[in-house]
């Protein structure tokens, strides 16, 4: 368990605009904001988990919630935060939960980490592992069953969370243990899921009063004209740059019915006087009342052409996040496979000769990193280059990470690559280099002769492969 992951979690049953709510006991907008930083020293403390949250609860009491605002707490605290959150929840056009704190997953479910835990998963196995996050920890499930139950109009939840356990290795992540991110969250129908890096990745702190994530999505959660879709997209858009495509915000949507704006019109939107509601799309003006307005008209996307030119120039964090742009308008399609495939040449290239880590390889690894990010969202699941690309991004990443001197961490990306190219023998013998690395023998002798049988068509590789057999005699 590793790298605090940073992310962002909305859930957005379907929308009801009645004049029923109006008579409700319920804040038209209610939050519950939480910022755990103070932990033990075998967790880790957060540098930004309490100004995060403290920024997030003024930024929602501005846009007209009512906010429950809580820093470091206990379990016990957590559970009582939440029931007193549930009691104002019936009838809530718009309800938030927000945590920032340590977080870990564990049996494939997400738990928030309270200061003062007593987890220690040392030397547990699987069964008690899950036991202790149940009994000790907090089900990110929990928060979402809660809001559900209360039937509210619109549910938000942010989880601002590391994937954690025993030790905080550097004080500018949020890291814990072992390099990934806490598990994906499936969106029940109208709903959307954000991460603030992408399942299984990891995300940075920050340098100052804010973490990454919480800085940019603050920043877009006030501006005004904004969709919480666009808020999402746009904060994804700075993360990706500020990190340097290090730090990839995903979403999954399943959102249904109208737009909602936090912040309001943009004043080009708003109409002089009262806010009528007409029949053409849902928004809320900047005194938080959900109203009807006319659909903003679409944002032009890149072209085939520019997004191909982006590739071509090496500009790939910009290439991927106009790529992810386009698929979330348009659907997945044939438009990236082009790109997505010049950019995995760039890597080759940045690979050429390489013989130790460099800033090319470090170049070569984010391009990987940053083209398996966007396949799925980009490429239909039938496409045909889906598999192939991806093949070509998992055998390239292990390049990457064997040139870094991460042989362990090479193996799986190896392994993917086989699986979804059985005919290229490069993955084969690469993953020979990998265990010999390791000092796996048998297994590097093993690949080494299949990568250099004559069924495979690539003679290079055979050489190379009949090559390091000769070496190993």
């Amino acid at each position: 368990m590793s790298l605090c992951l940073r992310l962002a979690f909305l859930v957005i049953p379907g929308l009801a605009l009645t004049g029923g709510a109006a008579e409700t006991k319920a804040p038209a907008r209610a939050a519950l904001v939480i910022g755990n930083a103070k932990y033990e020293a075998s967790v880790g403390p957060l540098r930004n988990a309490v100004s995060d949250a403290k920024a997030i609860a003024k930024t929602l009491r501005g846009l007209g919630f009512t906010v429950i605002e809580e820093h470091n707490v206990s379990r016990d605290e957590l559970l009582e935060a939440v029931a007193a959150f549930r009691g104002k929840l019936r009838g809530a056009e718009v309800a938030v939960f927000y945590y920032a704190g340590h977080g870990i997953s564990v049996a494939g479910s997400n738990y928030l980490i309270p200061v003062k835990s007593g987890y220690k998963p040392e030397d547990a196995d699987d069964t008690t592992l899950r036991m202790l996050a149940e009994t000790k920890l907090f089900n990110a499930e929990q928060v979402v069953a809660e809001m559900s139950a209360a039937g509210g109009g619109c549910n938000l939840v942010i989880l601002d969370a590391c994937r954690s356990t025993p030790v905080a290795r550097n004080p500018h992540t949020r890291d814990l243990a072992n390099p990934g991110g806490l598990a994906e969250m499936k969106p029940p129908a109208g709903s959307l899921i954000a991460f603030a890096t992408d399942a299984g990745r990891t995300a940075q702190d920050g340098n100052g009063a804010n973490g990454l994530y919480t800085e940019e999505l603050l920043k877009h959660l006030r501006t005004p004209g904004l969709t919480i879709e666009q808020v999402f997209k746009r904060t994804r858009a700075d993360v990706m740059q500020r990190s340097a495509g290090a730090q990839i915000p995903a979403e999954y949507s399943r959102l249904v019915g109208d737009d909602i704006y936090l912040a309001g019109l943009a004043p080009a939107q708003s109409a002089p006087g009262p806010v009528a509601i007409s029949t053409e799309g849902a928004v809320a003006t900047a005194a938080g009342e959900l109203v009807r307005a006319p659909k903003a008209a679409p944002v032009p996307l890149p072209t085939p052409g520019a997004l191909n030119k982006l590739a071509a120039a090496g500009r790939s964090v910009e290439c991927v996040a106009a790529l992810q742009l386009t698929a979330a308008s348009r659907g997945p399609g044939d438009y990236a496979a082009a790109p997505l495939d010049t950019l995995l040449e760039l890597a080759k290239d940045d690979l050429k000769e390489a013989l130790e880590p460099s800033p090319k390889v470090e170049a070569a690894m984010q391009i990987c990193d940053l083209v398996l990010d966007a396949l799925p969202a980009c490429l239909p699941p039938g496409h045909a280059q889906r598999a192939a690309l991806t093949a070509k991004a998992q055998n390239r990443r292990g390049d990457c990470l064997l040139l870094l001197d991460r042989a362990a961490d090479a193996l799986p990306a190896y392994q993917a690559a086989i699986q979804l190219a059985p005919d290229d023998s490069y993955p084969i013998f690469n993953r020979g280099r990998a265990h010999r690395a390791l000092g796996h023998s048998a297994e590097a002798k093993a690949d080494f002769t299949t990568a250099s049988s004559p069924k495979f068509n690539q003679a290079k590789a055979r050489k190379l492969a009949q090559a390091a057999l000769a070496a190993m005699e």
